[in-house]
């Protein structure tokens, strides 16, 4: 099949198709790679059996996170359905381009293609065509990490809206999270410190692990933010919080100062309960010498944004924001741009008059914050 037939012919199916014709579930359960942070992949439009190529046309949105301004799709990535336990392996995928006369821009798969961050892309791709008797629709990237949409309901004859048949979607109370992180509280009366692009573009926020309670969510608002540095403060007016037991330390870290990390990767993955992992400052500034972050060890994986960095005394040192591409390299906002954010908004800390953790042993150290940091759902 060539590939310029097969772009004219999904062209066609674009242009003689309402997509809104369709229902389809347009936010699927998805687990990918960096999801939890601010990659978005809800479908915007299943179309099968049209077009002389008779091929599926599946189109979605993506917007990467600010510190992996790339996009990769894999060969092999396939797609299966309720009629059939066979893999219809990828044809063609690439951008949709708000262009008349070159709407397609067709990609080759394996191959990285840098784009913007926090700028969200129209995007396809082409499998061979399904019978349209189908009525559920999964899609798997075969890489490690890859994306897998689970759950995608499309039918062709009717208005029936199938996304209200499907096992836990919506859910009951009708928030339906697209993208998860980490916070952690810097006083008693509900202010919570997170990373800016947990919560970029969110409509909803809403906050669980209060009190140890991951049953119930709070909801949250927006108190202030730092894009520049990455950095977010948020305010839950409807729960009692004890006095925080850590320091937030503003002094400048060594190289080689010990460190620990606690947050909520991947919990689609790896459950709910509290992660914790440990390293050094590697360095004093980060990604390309940035000055605003440290560069550390500790392995911090999607979902640990907005999580704290603690020095080996227990104090915060950095809010965790980013991992690099290559192993055991991770990095964390120093202290003194989220001091700077929260003396800018006025928010009176009232910390610790004593360093609590002296002489403790890590596991007493996790003991006494797990009550302090939590998760962060967003919609």
């Amino acid at each position: 099949m060539k590939k310029l037939t097969l772009l004219f012919s999904i062209f066609a199916l674009l242009i003689t198709t309402s997509v809104f014709s369709q229902k389809i579930t347009p936010n699927p359960k998805v687990d990918k790679d960096c999801s939890d942070e601010t990659s978005s992949l809800p479908i915007t439009a299943v179309i099968t059996g049209l077009g002389g190529e008779k091929v599926t046309l599946v189109t979605f949105q993506y917007a990467t996170t600010l510190f992996k301004p790339w996009i990769s799709l894999d060969s092999k990535t396939s797609l299966t359905t309720d009629k059939s336990n066979a893999k219809l392996q990828i044809l063609d995928w690439g951008f949709i381009a708000n262009d008349e006369d070159d709407p397609f821009y067709s990609m080759n798969f394996n191959e990285q293609y840098f784009i913007k961050s926090r700028t969200l892309y129209d995007l396809y791709m082409v499998f061979p065509e399904i019978p349209e008797s189908v009525k559920l629709v999964n899609i798997q990237e075969s890489v490690k990490d890859g994306f897998f949409w689970k759950g995608i309901n499309i039918n062709n004859a009717t208005t029936e809206d199938l996304s209200k048949s499907s096992p836990g979607y919506p859910p009951t109370d009708g928030f339906n999270p697209t993208g998860s992180g980490t916070g952690f509280a810097i006083n008693a009366d509900g202010y919570i410190a997170t990373c800016h692009h947990v919560i970029a573009n969110s409509s909803v926020i809403k906050i669980r692990g209060i009190n140890g309670d991951y049953e119930k969510p709070y909801d949250a608002i927006i108190v202030s933010v730092d894009e520049k540095n990455d950095l977010a403060i948020l305010k839950i007016t409807d729960a009692t919080f004890p006095n925080v037991p850590y320091n937030l330390e503003a002094i400048l870290s060594e190289v080689g100062e010990d460190v620990f990390v606690l947050g909520y990767p991947q919990t689609q993955h790896l459950g709910e309960e509290l992660k914790l992992t440990t390293g050094v400052i590697s360095s004093r500034s980060g990604y390309r010498g940035d000055v605003t972050t440290y560069q550390i060890s500790a392995q911090v994986l999607p979902g640990n944004s907005g999580c704290p960095l603690f020095n080996n005394d227990g104090k915060v040192i950095g809010v965790v924001n980013a991992k690099y591409i290559e192993p055991n390299v991770s990095y964390a906002v120093k202290l003194t741009y989220l001091q700077s954010l929260i003396d800018n908004s006025k928010i009176n800390m009232r910390q610790p008059v004593s360093n609590s953790f002296t002489g403790k042993s890590l596991a007493e150290k996790v003991k006494a914050v797990r009550n302090y940091i939590y998760i962060i759902e967003v919609q």
